[in-house]
């Protein structure tokens, strides 16, 4: 019989890892033992600041941790919630949820019908809105894109909110300096919704670049795009702070499979399985084997899988990573000053490090300083027993 378990580690000052209890640190994975969800239909696990948002296979959401903005979404005053909660469907208008994020102190939500809600802060106008009471909102809040347009991706920076739209453009909210000039691929231009000022951006020729997918850091962003004349989806696009060359653009020889970004660095995953990184470095977020300011261009990740593995999804933490592979290992590197990376230990990690899990991990998560992993053991069978 299979038995799925859920496991947590790293930061808890604000319970954000569901074990009941607040602490400064988890340094190994430590099994939950009480969940408003079903283990086995976990689809998705998104980490913020110290908060954590589980999306289960019915499009139901499940919220842990903190809570000073509302960015759990319970409608809740309440600072911690070191237990997952449900948060009520009536607050999505009984609509199953297809896809979400989670920012610092934010999260969102869109729908299967492509409508967006989004709920915690909006100090920085993040929710779209700028509107006197509205410095925090506690349950999720649907926005209306211009000419209703449907949403298709959302992702959150430290104090701005991005949406990728099903027509490939792209409206944000909140702060993102864009540094001058911007890509000429690109046309930027001012907008306003609900009294709030939005940046668009879209292709500048359409019929030669699309945007199919978006990936916010602290202060800045990155952009995958199909080449259509080519086919290819080579090209990674990155606007915002570059103080750490985590906003330096690329070309690659082969398609992008998968972009993945911390606060200050970013990582792509290549068709061929090759995983590249680049951006500051400081606490070995990069994974490359040594410490360093920054890297310019794009390294590959210190880690020779076995025959018969391939990665299977890359997670990125503020400035720590985990990598789980097809055969359901989990490795983690980067910093671990508070146990993020799973080893029983606090030392920073220059570069991947196999971590010890009971079983086999189906699925895993990052936070800023905290990881989740849904893992799957086998119990073996005991048959009854006879006496001579």
């Amino acid at each position: 019989m299979d038995v799925v378990d859920v496991y947590a580690w790293g930061a808890n000052s604000h319970g954000q890892l569901g074990l009941g209890y607040e602490s400064e640190l988890c340094m190994s994975p430590q099994r939950l033992t009480k969940y408003s969800f079903a283990p086995h239909l976990v689809r998705c696990i998104r980490g913020g600041g110290g908060h954590v948002l589980i999306l289960d296979s019915n499009g139901r959401l499940h919220a842990c941790g903190w809570n000073n903005r509302g960015q759990l979404g319970l409608n809740s005053t309440e600072e911690c919630h070191n237990e997952f909660s449900m948060v009520p469907t009536e607050y999505f208008e009984e609509v199953p949820i297809e896809s979400i994020s989670c920012g610092w102190d934010i999260s969102g939500a869109i729908t299967v019908t492509k409508r967006l809600f989004v709920w915690g802060s909006n100090a920085f106008q993040q929710l779209g809105i700028c509107q006197r009471g509205f410095m925090a909102v506690r349950r999720p809040m649907p926005v209306r894109l211009p000419r209703d347009e449907a949403a298709q991706r959302i992702s959150f920076g430290l104090r701005h909110c991005a949406v990728l739209t099903h027509d490939h453009k792209i409206y944000i909210f909140g702060r993102l300096r864009i540094m001058d000039p911007p890509p000429i691929e690109l046309d930027i231009t001012a907008t306003s919704l609900h009294r709030a000022n939005v940046m668009k951006i879209q292709a500048h020729n359409p019929n030669e670049l699309r945007i199919v997918s978006l990936v916010s850091g602290q202060n800045h962003m990155l952009l995958k795009c199909i080449d259509l004349e080519a086919g290819s989806r080579r090209r990674i696009i990155a606007l915002g702070d570059n103080k750490f060359c985590q906003s330096n653009a690329f070309q690659f020889d082969e398609d992008v499979h998968q972009l993945a970004v911390g606060w200050t660095h970013n990582a792509v995953v290549l068709k061929s399985h090759s995983i590249l990184l680049w951006g500051r470095n400081c606490y070995g977020q990069l994974g490359t084997g040594g410490f360093s300011e920054q890297q310019a261009t794009p390294t590959p990740l210190r880690l020779q899988l076995e025959q018969g593995q391939s990665p299977a999804r890359l997670h990125m933490g503020a400035e720590h990573g985990l990598l789980r592979t097809t055969t359901g290992d989990i490795y983690t590197w980067g910093w671990n000053e508070h146990g993020n990376c799973g080893n029983n230990a606090t030392e920073n990690l220059s570069q991947p490090t196999l971590l010890k899990l009971p079983g086999f991990a189906k699925l895993a998560g990052t936070g800023a300083g905290f990881c989740y992993a849904i893992v799957e053991t086998v119990e073996e069978a005991v048959g009854p027993t006879t006496s001579l």
